[in-house]
């Protein structure tokens, strides 16, 4: 008789333990296990655009180059190797994520309360996350001026994930972005006869003669 409340009796402070770290503790939870989870998902889709791009691809490989006279007057990217590269990064990315997401993040009960002397300590709590479908790649294309008569073309790829963190009792979705540039090339035109840098309008204004 004795063992059997014993027994209710753990059972009910197990059950109202959890209910209050439900309760009570779950919005916590819920934004410390994010934002590990976003850190190590980026992480990972990072590595991942580096293993791939581990296997040779270069800028000539990815944009072909129109030039006349040693004059570039036209660039064209060749859409297919985007789009391989794309996939294979998405790929590398949804497998180490999958990978990390069985180890599971695991968040001490005391870094959970919030009581700076607990930090760190206590039983811990093991959140795992999975993806929720494949990861995503666009690629994004800017100029930037490198010099006087330099231009710097970047090709950057931006993979996109979408998360489900699994929780005690619920799940949550997370988008995460990661974005890493991929090839660059120095665009190189002509020297100018004369140049002037201006930083802002004033000095714009400056340079207008005065009547």
């Amino acid at each position: 008789m004795k063992l059997r409340l014993v027994i209710a009796a753990v059972a009910v402070l197990l059950l109202a333990t959890f209910l209050f770290i439900n309760k009570n503790l779950g919005p916590v939870l819920v934004g410390l296990a994010s934002s590990r989870v976003q850190a190590m998902a980026a992480q990972a889709m990072n590595d991942a655009i580096l293993e791939v791009l581990g296997d040779g691809s270069n800028y000539m490989d990815l944009v072909t180059i129109r030039a006349n006279d040693e004059k570039v007057y036209f660039l064209q990217a060749n859409s297919s190797k985007l789009n391989v590269l794309a996939a294979d990064c998405g790929n590398a990315a949804l497998r180490r994520i999958t990978e990390l997401g069985e180890q599971g993040v695991k968040i001490p009960l005391g870094t959970i309360l919030g009581i700076p002397m607990f930090s760190g300590h206590g039983p811990k709590i093991t959140m795992r996350f999975t993806p929720a479908g494949a990861v995503k790649g666009s690629f994004e294309s800017t100029f930037t001026s490198a010099g006087i008569n330099q231009t710097m073309h970047r090709i950057s790829l931006r993979l996109t994930a979408t998360v489900r963190v699994i929780l005690p009792g619920e799940s949550h979705t997370l988008t995460v972005d990661a974005l890493a540039p991929v090839a660059e090339n120095i665009i190189v035109g002509d020297v100018p006869d004369a140049y002037t840098n201006v930083a802002n309008t004033e000095d714009l204004l400056n340079l207008i003669p005065e009547p």
